[in-house]
């Protein structure tokens, strides 16, 4: 969903890239340090400190906007840029909710099946459009809908309750993804 509002904010994150393009950082540069931001969050959310921590991915996610943007403005985009920024992506996810898990701050239970849902949100799209579905960009909780509702909760102290609801609305995803898929590619 709030993937459909990065055009009205393309601008703002062409702004941002325009210099780093000028000094040739490339974008699976951009697509590394993220994941190196995510990491630290991830290590801040397993020491307990869900501020600093949703601080970290907050700051995270932007640079995860910018690889992208800088991609398309320099004329580097790439199948292998896509994939990197993809599987880098996963590792985050995981390493998010791993270092939640391991902090003690939600059991590990409900932290693999909020990991396996979002996995398969991810999983389903690629794999149906792979298959022939069109873009599959559907459904109610989507990367960057998931990492906010993690940060908005850690931000207050109650990041435990924002992994209930990623997972609960990771698996609704899924499920309205299933259900697209089967009616484009029956």
């Amino acid at each position: 969903m709030l993937n459909s509002y990065r055009e009205n904010v393309r601008d703002y994150l062409e702004a941002i890239v325009r210099p780093l393009a000028k000094i040739g950082v490339t974008p699976n540069t951009i697509t590394v340090i993220g994941l190196l931001i995510s990491l630290a969050g991830a290590y801040l959310f397993y020491i307990g400190d869900q501020f600093w921590a949703a601080v970290t991915l907050l700051s995270g996610s932007l640079i995860d906007a910018l690889d992208g943007t800088l991609a398309r403005m320099t004329g580097k985009t790439s199948r292998f840029g896509a994939f990197l920024d993809s599987t880098l992506d996963r590792i985050s996810d995981g390493a998010v909710l791993f270092g939640i898990a391991l902090g003690g701050l939600i059991d590990w239970r409900i932290a693999f099946l909020t990991f396996m849902g979002a996995y398969l949100v991810s999983y389903e799209r690629c794999r149906a459009e792979l298959a022939g579905s069109g873009k599959l960009a559907i459904g109610i909780a989507e990367r960057a809908e998931r990492l906010l509702i993690l940060i908005a909760f850690a931000l207050v102290g109650y990041v435990e309750y924002g992994v209930y609801l990623v997972g609960i609305l990771a698996w609704i995803t899924v499920v309205q993804r299933m259900w697209a898929a089967y009616r484009r590619l029956r």
